[in-house]
């Protein structure tokens, strides 16, 4: 297995930041490979085919929108904006759709995924999370963009909580994902939980750092900045996301033993200011 390396002290307070200490986003078309356009491009038209009448926009985040994708190792994240509710049928089609465009580009990404958003509550303000998320990683590539409302935000745990707040509630949900699921599908919830927990150690200090990042090593690094005694745990989960383990009952337990701590002091750790 590849040892990840954490190298300490690269950033600083500030990074990320505007001189006003707004958030700098770092997603944009202009990052967006080639190589990936075919796939957004068929999964716009495949939603507009689908929904014509209630498709209002559609975003990409995560690497992908940041330039950062690796082929076959990276997803790809899509956000589907809907003037109305989708009914369950219909939920079930996007569901479908995500499995069939999946298959389809297997051999340059690894997932496709569809998330599902509705224009009245993501323009509703106290909705704060929804804005702050469109706005600051998203990228619109079809119909209205709505990041363009929204904004400037400072790093507030408002922020923290809004975006990674659900770490409790996304450890139960996993751990009974854990002890069902398939060898591939072991792999991909591993992966995905590994990158929850970091995203939560990094939200847990991102106020008091005031520093800005998407990308989980420079999150990790932060992180460890607060809680040294973490930094084999983090390396860790680093690997698995690379090279997801066989072993379920070491998965199983460390993910239920950081996913508690997390979910214990997530709310005290977020609020503490710079």
């Amino acid at each position: 297995m590849k040892k990840v390396v954490l190298e300490i002290g690269n950033l600083n307070a500030g990074y990320g930041l505007d001189s006003n200490g707004f958030i700098v986003s770092d997603v944009s078309k202009d990052n967006i490979d080639d190589v990936y356009v075919p796939s957004i491009r068929e999964s716009i038209e495949s939603l507009k085919k689908l929904f014509h009448q209630q498709l209002h926009s559609v975003y990409v985040y995560g690497s992908v929108a940041r330039g950062e994708a690796i082929a076959k190792k990276s997803d790809l994240d899509l956000i589907a904006m809907f003037d109305t509710k989708l009914s369950s049928v219909k939920l079930s089609e996007v569901k479908i759709l995500a499995g069939e465009l999946s298959q389809k580009y297997r051999s340059l990404v690894r997932d496709v995924g569809i998330a599902v958003a509705y224009y009245d509550y993501t323009v509703d303000p106290s909705n704060y999370y929804e804005s702050a998320f469109l706005k600051e990683l998203c990228v619109c590539v079809y119909g209205e963009d709505l990041g363009e409302r929204f904004g400037p935000y400072k790093l507030t745990s408002e922020i923290a909580i809004r975006f990674n707040g659900d770490i409790n509630e996304a450890l139960n949900r996993t751990l009974k994902r854990l002890e069902i699921a398939s060898n591939e599908d072991f792999r991909t919830f591993t992966q995905g939980f590994a990158r929850k927990l970091i995203r939560t150690y990094y939200s847990m200090v991102m106020v008091r750092s005031q520093i800005w990042t998407t990308r989980l090593h420079e999150q990790s690094e932060v992180f460890i900045r607060y809680f040294q005694e973490k930094e084999s745990i983090v390396r860790t989960l680093l690997n698995w996301i690379d090279e997801p383990p066989t072993d379920r009952e070491v998965v199983y337990l460390l993910f239920k033993s950081e996913g508690e701590w997390a979910s214990a002091n997530f709310s005290n750790q977020a609020k503490i200011s710079f």
